[in-house]
């Protein structure tokens, strides 16, 4: 049937086909714009997102730069003996909590510092404590009391503190005492006379009881990270302690002293060290996250007016380091071994740290015995023996094995350098948990990766993480054979190499 001369019906659709093709033409000049126009947007948002990414980049170097213009040793008063033995270990200037505090503490200011876990507080209150020192006269005669006390919670944290006054190498000597190890090294070294003395409460107290240890002279006070012990040991702490010579009294990571329910007691503790007749008032330095109103009411109480907050967060929201990316996988609890394993090999590598950290410990010794895990592992818990586990973190530091499965009795202080990647094997039940375990990556300002697993039901976990730690995880799947097989290449080439 024909219409026109040249021209044939389409039966199906009715219409001419000249028109239809016409028509498709039509519509696929349209296509090729709207893809064309679509693409120079896209090109122009790469553009822009690059762009963005140099600024970012251009200013975070230029941060960095006066960050290590300001922080200049040679711009601090310490002597070139310490000098000689920072850069020997390879600091070349000090952190921005170091070095807005060095000098305000050096000259006996009252301070209120404020900083992130992981940015060198440690060393923010012993450099300036030890040049100090050194700079007054201490007797060295056998059985002299302690000048300085250092607290701390666990017995790897009190070597740890321990290593950092000693690293220092002054002429002060440093010991440390905590539980699970015999007495009589501990009575020989205390009987032979100590300047600086770090040690878990219990042990100090063992010590005290026993009338070995004499703190009528001490002269420093050191609360140091998170202060976890019994109302036992604070009772007793200030039955036999009388701060009658007290110097100086820092208290760290004050805020997680209040979330742990110190607070009347660590008042009592600062009431019965500013008893003291003399007109000469103890030093007053706190170093905390955040800060609480608890904080600012004790200041008041025992600071003097004219003392100084040095803030190196400011009106920031992230309360995490900086130079952690956080990401998140939703992942069922009976695939998450196998998932863990592979979350390692493409964001750690054969070469990397990891750190694994686990709600309890059994949840730990499961994971750590399981054969689908596939880096060499050991665990850390609470459980483990002391001699263990301080070969279990030497190796780990020593790079003996490259994973390590722990609960949080690793996530708070340790300082292990150059972890890579921190997985939590579940979100935790409050956001300084997850800050103070993600902390041990991303230490030094070095990068790191904090991957978290979750399940769809813990899904207002993480969002309570996200709001409070100022934070945003980026939502990513479960790592592909691709990506593994890539690791693996890399992994390769760099045995090679």
């Amino acid at each position: 049937m024909k219409l026109e001369k040249g021209i044939e019906k389409d039966n199906s659709l009715g219409r001419p086909m000249d028109s239809e093709k016409k028509r498709v033409k039509q519509e696929s000049r349209k296509r090729k714009a709207d893809e064309q126009k679509n693409g120079e947007t896209a090109k122009k948002a790469r553009k822009e997102k690059n762009l963005e990414i140099k600024e970012q980049d251009s200013s975070e170097k230029a941060s960095k730069t006066q960050a290590e213009i300001d922080g200049k040793l040679k711009n601090f008063r310490i002597s070139k003996k310490t000098r000689k033995g920072l850069k020997e270990r390879g600091i070349k200037y000090l952190f921005p909590i170091q070095s807005k505090t060095f000098d305000l503490i050096y000259e006996g200011k009252d301070v209120i510092g404020k900083a992130r876990t992981g940015t060198g507080k440690t060393l923010a209150f012993a450099l300036p404590v030890m040049e100090l020192l050194q700079q007054q006269e201490i007797s060295n005669k056998r059985g002299r009391a302690p000048v300085v006390l250092v607290m701390v919670p666990t017995r790897e944290l009190a070597k740890q503190v321990s290593e950092e006054f000693e690293t220092l190498k002054t002429d002060l000597r440093v010991y440390c005492i905590y539980g699970g190890t015999p007495y009589a090294p501990q009575e020989s070294a205390i009987r032979s006379g100590l300047d600086v003395l770090i040690g878990t409460p219990g042990r100090i107290l063992d010590h005290m009881q026993r009338k070995l240890l004499d703190l009528s002279q001490l002269k420093y006070v050191l609360f140091f990270k998170h202060f976890t012990i019994l109302q036992y040991y604070l009772h007793w702490i200030q039955k036999y302690l009388y701060f009658e010579y007290l110097r100086h009294c820092i208290l760290d990571e004050v805020d997680r002293m209040l979330d742990m329910g110190f607070q009347d007691s660590v008042e009592e503790i600062l009431a019965a060290s500013y008893t003291t007749e003399s007109t000469a008032k103890p030093q007053t330095l706190f170093f905390s996250a955040t800060l609480p109103a608890w904080v600012s009411q004790t200041a008041k109480k025992y600071m003097t007016k004219d003392k100084h907050i040095v803030d190196v967060i400011g009106n920031e929201k992230q309360q995490a380091a900086l130079t952690v990316e956080h990401k998140a996988i939703k992942c069922p609890y009976q695939e998450r071994a196998a998932t863990i394993g592979d979350v390692i090999q493409v964001y750690c590598g054969a070469h990397g740290r990891t750190i694994i950290f686990t709600q309890t410990k059994n949840e730990a010794n499961e994971l750590v015995l399981n054969s689908i895990l596939k880096q060499e592992s050991q665990v850390l818990h609470g459980d483990i023996p002391q001699k263990q586990r301080e070969l279990t973190l030497k190796g780990f530091r020593e790079g003996k094995f490259r994973c390590l499965v722990a609960t949080d009795v690793a996530a708070r202080g340790l300082d292990i350098p150059e972890v890579d990647l921190v997985v939590q094997c579940e979100p935790p039940k409050d956001v300084d948990a997850y800050i103070h375990r993600a902390g041990r990556t991303g230490r030094a300002q070095r990068r790191g990766v904090c991957i978290i697993f979750y399940k769809y039901s813990q899904e207002s976990l993480l969002q309570m993480v996200e709001r409070k730690a100022g934070i945003k995880f980026k939502r990513i799947g479960a790592p592909q054979p691709e990506d593994i097989i890539k690791s693996s290449a890399e992994d390769a080439k760099r045995l090679e190499s």
